[in-house]
């Protein structure tokens, strides 16, 4: 008898285990639960037997939405447990957080937490995970203050071990008042704010160009000619019917979104890659709007400063990506930048750029007078309006937009409070600088650790400091990135605590949110239209599963079963 029961209740265990591994499927592919019965039956149709164990009568079947959903609490846990477990290991951690509208109209906090973890070879590297996303009543500071809070509390994170805080620099997080990282300051002496870099180079691009009529005028030219087309079949298949006809390169309009400034990049891509055929629609069309397009961008200054934006604005795109990395670390962020602001300034000296070289290699080199008394010349089949004027005024906009933007990437990038502390790490934990530049910086992380008890550190610091460079002298090849540094002092650790904490509190700050922003877009595919009721607690425990969760087939559904079987009597384990 009992052999028989311990079959039963073995072949149920292997049902509820199948049943878990669909949940987890639909889950990582951002499937609706609805879906359920359908991919067992399925699977039942498929010869997989074993699920036809999972139904004990009609009335329980184990696929109801309220079972679905016990069957992601208990996967999103088993994951969960394991993140808070790294934390706890970690002891340093870090937070992003950002706000965000769903489709529901709903305001949402998301937030990430970076760890130090320790691979198979002893290095430590920081390692960032999804922590959760909850509702927000009101995005203002209290508020978003009290999620943190709360949300640190429900997983058993001790709020002292926090390190540094990443925001977009709104000033409901970082305001000097009542702001969520002055709270959070307030609650833990040295915690480090920053403002993301990936947010601040955006902001740079849009206060760079807003301050320039003419370049606000591109941009809506720009949007025009995508909208012109977007929201007209008829217009794009005429578009498409040309470029087939003159066999040149083709390619997709894209919008120009103001707070993703960087966007344009594709939008001015397109525009130069499509303007033969596109300058054809318009006359072909001949309609008010087609008319009212074509003027702006049949003029020598258009194309200057369209063609010029090509080139600037690629060197700013490859620097977005770059500031985009997940695993990028405060010490990389200058010399990328400035390597970017160094290309900037070369292409505005020397014209330079491929796009731009192009362009004015395909026109006269000064303006020609046609047989009607007019400034015109040919370009890609069609006729372009020129003039000294215009010759003058698109390379003082593209001079102006370059400056402008250079000027507003100095300025915001420039080192407040907190930013002097990580770029004094940076300096003291790079190989690459030398020893005697460095006795400033180890003044200000001495000066840090003091404000979170190590009272004289600058002594053991310069001692480090000396002692890594005997060893770049020595052509040491283990010394080569400012990881690689941070990593030695916390092997040495008995011999130099203080900097070795340091180094901890280094490797772990964050430079950006771009995590959170990748949520957010995670968020939106799971929560849609068809799924716009869906609770925050549902949304949770689907964007932990979809961005943490292991491939299908590596998940541990031991662990989601225990947890599940002891949620509460099971009928199906009896």
């Amino acid at each position: 008898m009992d052999v028989a029961r311990q079959a039963s209740i073995s072949k149920s265990e292997g049902a509820v285990k199948c049943a878990l591994a669909n949940v987890y499927f639909m889950a990582k592919s951002d499937l609706p639960s609805s879906m359920m019965e359908n991919l067992n039956n399925f699977l039942l149709y498929q010869g997989v037997s074993q699920i036809a164990d999972l139904k004990i009568d009609e009335h329980t079947s184990y696929e109801h939405h309220s079972s679905v959903a016990e069957f992601q609490s208990c996967i999103s846990s088993v994951i969960e447990d394991d993140i808070i477990e790294k934390v706890k290991l970690s002891k340093h951690y870090s937070l992003m957080f950002d706000e965000s509208t769903d489709i529901s109209v709903h305001q949402n906090i998301i937030m990430y937490i970076r760890v130090l973890e320790t691979n198979v070879l002893g290095v430590v590297e920081p390692c960032t995970y999804f922590l959760g996303v909850d509702s927000l009543h009101r995005a203002n500071a209290e508020s978003i203050y009290m999620k943190v809070l709360d949300m640190l509390n429900k997983k058993g994170i001790e709020l002292s071990n926090l390190c540094s805080v990443s925001t977009d620099g709104a000033s409901v997080m970082v305001g000097s008042k009542t702001g969520v990282v002055t709270r959070l300051k307030a609650d833990v002496p040295g915690v480090i704010a920053t403002h993301c870099i990936a947010h601040r180079l955006a902001l740079s691009c849009c206060s760079g160009a807003d301050c320039i009529p003419y370049m606000v005028k591109v941009q809506e030219v720009l949007n025009s000619v995508y909208k012109y087309f977007h929201l007209s079949p008829k217009n794009m298949a005429m578009l498409e019917m040309l470029q087939k006809v003159s066999k040149g390169h083709s390619s997709k309009f894209k919008e120009v979104f103001h707070t993703r400034w960087l966007s344009f990049e594709g939008s001015v891509d397109a525009f130069i890659r499509n303007f033969s055929s596109l300058v054809s629609v318009f006359l072909e069309e001949k309609s008010g709007k087609s008319l009212s397009l074509h003027k702006p961008i049949t003029c020598y200054k258009f194309l200057y400063v369209v063609h010029f934006l090509a080139d600037v604005l690629k060197p700013l795109s490859v620097l977005s990506k770059m500031y985009q990395e997940s695993d990028l670390d405060y010490s990389e962020v200058t010399p990328k930048l400035q390597s970017t602001i160094s290309s900037l300034e070369r292409l505005l000296s020397e014209k330079s750029g491929l796009r731009l070289k192009e362009f004015t290699d395909s026109v006269p080199e000064v303006p020609q007078v046609g047989e009607d008394g007019l400034y015109t010349f040919e370009y890609k089949g069609h006729t372009i309006r020129d003039g000294e004027k215009q010759r003058r005024e698109a390379g003082s906009v593209c001079e102006q937009f370059v400056n402008g933007v250079i000027r507003s990437l100095n300025a915001r990038f420039s080192d407040n409070e907190d930013g002097a502390v990580l770029t004094a790490m940076s300096n003291i934990f790079n190989p690459l600088v030398e020893a005697g530049s460095k006795p400033g910086d180890v003044d200000v992380a001495a000066e840090y650790m003091n404000q979170i008890g190590f009272e004289n550190s600058g002594e053991e610091i310069q001692l480090f400091v000396e002692f890594v460079q005997s060893l770049v002298q020595e052509k040491n090849k283990s010394i080569r990135t400012s990881k690689d540094v941070a990593n030695l002092a916390i092997r040495k650790k008995q011999v130099y605590p203080v900097t070795a904490e340091c180094a901890s509190r280094f490797l772990v700050a964050p430079v950006s949110t771009v995590d959170c922003e990748r949520g957010f877009s995670r968020q939106n595919l799971i929560k849609t239209c068809l799924r716009s009721k869906m609770s925050v607690q549902s949304l949770d425990r689907l964007l932990r599963i979809s961005i943490e969760g292991p491939e299908v087939k590596d998940f541990p559904y031991d662990r989601a079963f225990k947890k599940w079987a002891l949620m509460k009597n099971r009928r199906i384990l009896k």
